[in-house]
């Protein structure tokens, strides 16, 4: 994996450049775990997932590291709750502003 760090006004921007195991491994549908402490940034977890589509990127996700909560796209708050995925409630807009899942 080439990693590079660009810093300018705006933060910091991680490049990520996918080769060899690690994107046999994308292939796969296994995570991909970066760690930015090698790259002189503070903790954050990374995870690279491959897919045919955003469904199937969700499931993969979702098999990994459990259910993903709804964010809504008006306000950007999520719920963990999961009738509100279900039916793309947002509790914050007090609307059905998702796509149901």
């Amino acid at each position: 994996m080439i990693k590079a760090v660009i810093r300018d006004r705006t933060g910091p921007l991680v490049l990520l450049g996918i080769t060899g195991e690690n994107f046999t491994r994308l292939l796969a549908d296994e995570p991909i775990l970066v760690n930015l402490a090698e790259l002189r940034l503070p903790p954050l977890r990374i995870a690279l997932i491959g897919g045919r589509d955003e469904h199937h990127i969700v499931q993969q996700l979702e098999t990994h590291y459990g259910p993903l909560p709804f964010l809504c796209p008006r306000c950007h708050r999520a719920s963990h709750h999961p009738d509100d995925k279900h039916y793309g409630y947002c509790a914050h807009c007090h609307d059905y502003t998702g796509a149901p899942s």
